[in-house]
């Protein structure tokens, strides 16, 4: 495991993307981020004292329908022995993980010619979140100290490379334990459809073995699932 570091960096993600050779597991670190993005463009506020890092996997283990909820497993994995109320992390589907009802951690997960870099922002000692003040929180809010963000970091680097090889035999118990500890488990959410969001409520099932998203309508008898989806949670 190999590591570059940046004290300012547009976007990790951004920097492995423009390099004409990739070396699997070189991990991109910044302290700052001024062009951080999430899932379908949406901002990510990157300050000094969160773990902003990409690296790159060879996209040789058909991982595209699982590599973005394989990677949130991976941080909520590490993230749960840092926190003594543990029920309270979840996964909420398809790249974040919550604390309660706040973001930690955002995933971007993107294709590049034979690979695929994966990105990830996590709030650790950061908590100077702007306009999203409402909607983030660090882990040291949640535990009243400081972590080693270079720790954090490399304990979810190793553990995503020591679990990446029986990634396609244990991927049901991986299912199970995302879908146990959903943040959107028993929480009634619209859906965006043509552009808008319809006042029809829907309630989430479960995440399948495609990555997709399972919901069903209140007073329908079929479920519907989606591979992409804009949603509100009401």
């Amino acid at each position: 495991m190999k590591f570059k570091f940046f004290d300012e960096i547009n976007s990790t993600n951004t920097y492995l993307r423009r390099q004409l050779r990739i070396e699997e597991f070189e991990v991109i670190v910044a302290k700052n981020q001024t062009d951080g993005k999430g899932k379908r463009d949406s901002t990510w506020i990157s300050s000094e004292g969160a773990a902003l890092f990409s690296f790159a996997i060879e996209d040789r283990y058909e991982l595209d329908e699982k590599i973005t909820i394989f990677t949130g497993y991976i941080v909520y994995k590490v993230l749960k022995n840092y926190i003594e109320n543990k029920d309270k992390l979840t996964f909420k589907w398809p790249n974040d993980i919550y604390y309660e009802n706040k973001k930690i951690c955002g995933i971007l997960c993107e294709k590049i010619r034979n690979y695929i870099i994966i990105g990830i922002g996590i709030n650790i000692n950061n908590t100077d979140f702007g306009i999203f003040r409402e909607k983030a929180i660090a882990l040291v809010e949640i535990t009243g100290k400081n972590h080693s963000v270079q720790n954090i970091i490399e304990e979810i680097v190793e553990t995503f490379q020591n679990e990446l090889y029986s990634l396609n035999r244990e991927w049901e118990d991986i299912l199970q334990i995302i879908n146990e500890n959903s943040y959107l488990k028993d929480k009634k959410i619209i859906i965006q459809q043509n552009g808008k969001f319809s006042g029809k409520e829907y309630k989430f099932l479960r995440v399948d073995r495609r990555g997709k998203i399972s919901l069903i309508a209140k007073g329908d008898n079929d479920e519907i699932k989606f591979s992409s989806l804009e949603f509100k949670v009401l």
